[in-house]
């Protein structure tokens, strides 16, 4: 009964971490959005790379790993968070090339297909059984994702595959997490994985020579705020994917969705309801 709740306490706790690093990662996207017209996407991963190990190094001195950060680092493990790293920034930039050029809301339902590929890939290479009620999730998810896109609308752009590009990315991103050993902690992996992220964000940018000044302390304090706030977001989807099968808890993605259209709504004023809906139900 015991082992009971503190399983029950885990799932609860999975859960809420990462609704609240869904609703972080909308909050850090209006940022990109509002900056997408003055940096590159490469520049705005760099920052967002960099300044994202700020949560990372102060959670290592919160729990005192900071001594253990070096210890115990197998090759497979190096490989397997340089995986997640490599899969994290292209994420990044088909996410902000989506969020800059598209309707904010449209942006982000399209990226939380996600769960679609989450639960594939489970099957894939977790070896997880998937059963009728989930394959019949994946199946309208899908359909909702194209009625979404609508390739034959004129409201169908060029732009609207990166979010899927984004999700697929997301979703190996996570599945990666289920083949590293349970006793290396979330803070841990995401420290190497966001080190490879940023070594590689840098190259983007040196190889694009795609860089602007940054244009006074507000946007120094935004640049910050975004690594804060994904790095913050980071952890948590670590922790949560841990703790629970990736194609269980993706469903709980789908939470940013109706935050991203109030956030939409607010921040640009956007309401792109005829090509959200019915396809968004």
């Amino acid at each position: 009964m015991l082992m009971s709740n503190i399983s029950q306490n885990k799932v609860f706790l999975a859960i809420i971490s990462m609704l609240i690093g869904i609703v972080l990662v909308d909050f850090y996207s209006v940022i990109i959005k509002s900056l997408g017209n003055q940096y590159s996407t490469p520049q705005l991963a760099f920052f967002r790379n960099f300044f994202a190990l700020l949560p990372v190094v102060f959670l290592l001195f919160i729990t005192k790993d900071l001594s253990d950060i070096f210890k115990d680092i197998s090759k497979k493990f190096l490989f397997l968070c340089f995986l997640r790293g490599i899969s994290f920034v292209f994420m990044q930039i088909f996410f902000y090339i989506a969020v800059i050029n598209m309707n904010f809301a449209t942006a982000i339902t399209l990226t939380f297909s996600s769960p679609i590929f989450i639960v594939v890939l489970s099957m894939l290479l977790l070896k997880e059984r998937i059963g009728f009620f989930r394959w019949s999730a994946i199946f309208i998810g899908f359909s909702g994702v194209l009625i979404i896109m609508n390739p034959r609308s004129e409201l169908f752009s060029f732009f609207s595959i990166f979010p899927l590009l984004a999700a697929l990315c997301w979703a190996i991103s996570n599945i990666v997490l289920k083949f590293i050993p349970d006793d290396i902690s979330s803070v841990k992996i995401n420290f190497y994985s966001l080190n490879f992220s940023y070594l590689t964000s840098i190259i983007i940018l040196l190889l694009t020579n795609d860089f602007s000044s940054v244009q006074g302390s507000i946007h120094w304090l935004l640049m910050i705020l975004i690594g804060i706030l994904g790095g913050v977001a980071s952890i948590l989807f670590s922790y949560a994917y841990r703790v629970i099968s990736p194609s269980t808890l993706a469903p709980f993605e789908y939470l940013g969705i109706p935050s991203s259209f109030v956030l939409g709504w607010l921040f640009f004023n956007e309401t792109p309801i005829e090509q959200l809906f019915p396809g968004v139900i």
